[in-house]
């Protein structure tokens, strides 16, 4: 007898990833155009306080968690919105439970960027804090040590991996800087197109953060938590200024398949009593 053949996996014929490819360039473009029209009407005044805000598609064991830790380490005054992409894995049948969180709810995944754009239009507290879903607090000076670098002159304060912006995961600002520059979250480029033929690639908020260094006095417009702690192999997990946790590639790449464990770990090292350790079931949503 032979040595039975392999069936290889079958591939997506490449007109149904075109036809993905266009249709999901048709919805950002929608999306793009929606925040385009909502930023003409900002908020004329602000209100004190503090507004979390994170996208969300289809990752609800790790939006479960982030909420609850958000909660628990931070004041009792700060509001928390949630911009969900169109999910069908019952986040939005949780989010319905929850009345300390507000929700946006858009019909499609327009990308995480453009789903910040058409969120932050709504913000009117003074300052915006912006979340990863597979980033959490680990520490309750998380926001004072982020509003004393914005009132000691900077701009935007946050996580700070390699390039020179602030990283989503993240990212603390005034409102108003945001709302008066007209500023975008969305990348310049496309990922998959940075790895075949290396054109200009910028990611999500990393243009909004070079506009602010032009318009803003410069590199000092950025305060950076650098990363504090590493949990491998190479940066599957990174906290920043011993103050936020964020779960490398959970949405995304090659670690994406063993992002459960390390976020299950994650939240037993750093939130045992604080936050559920439920580890995510089956692989979250690509939320770029």
């Amino acid at each position: 007898m032979g040595t039975p053949s392999r069936s290889r996996p079958q591939r997506t014929p490449r007109a149904v990833l075109f036809g993905r490819g266009l249709r999901n360039r048709a919805l950002r473009g929608i999306g793009i155009t929606m925040a385009a029209r909502r930023r003409r009407r900002r908020p004329t005044r602000y209100r004190p306080g503090v507004t979390v805000l994170t996208v969300n598609w289809n990752s609800l064991s790790f939006l479960r968690v982030m909420l609850d830790a958000v909660r628990a380490l931070s004041p009792l005054e700060v509001e928390i919105v949630v911009v969900d992409n169109g999910s069908s894995d019952g986040s939005l049948e949780y989010l319905a439970q929850r009345d300390d969180v507000k929700v946006v709810s858009l019909p499609f995944n327009f990308g995480h960027g453009v789903a910040l754009d058409l969120a932050v239009p709504r913000i009117d507290t003074e300052y915006l804090a912006v979340f990863d879903v597979d980033a959490f607090p680990v520490s309750d000076r998380w926001l004072p040590e982020s509003i004393a670098a914005l009132e000691s002159g900077a701009n935007v304060a946050g996580a700070y991996m390699h390039r020179n912006y602030i990283h989503p995961c993240f990212f603390v600002t005034r409102t108003e800087s945001i709302h008066e520059l007209g500023l975008t979250f969305r990348p310049v480029g496309r990922m998959r197109s940075r790895l075949r033929r290396a054109p200009l690639f910028m990611d999500v908020a990393e243009g909004l953060c070079q506009r602010l260094i032009v318009h803003r006095g410069g590199s000092s417009s950025l305060h950076r938590f650098p990363i504090t702690s590493l949990r491998g192999p190479g940066m599957a997990g990174a906290i920043f200024g011993d103050l936020v946790y964020h779960n490398q590639g959970a949405t995304w790449g090659p670690r994406r398949a063993a992002a459960p464990d390390d976020w299950h770990e994650a939240v037993r090292q750093h939130l045992t009593g604080v936050a559920g350790d439920e580890a995510p079931a089956g692989r979250p949503g690509d939320g770029e």
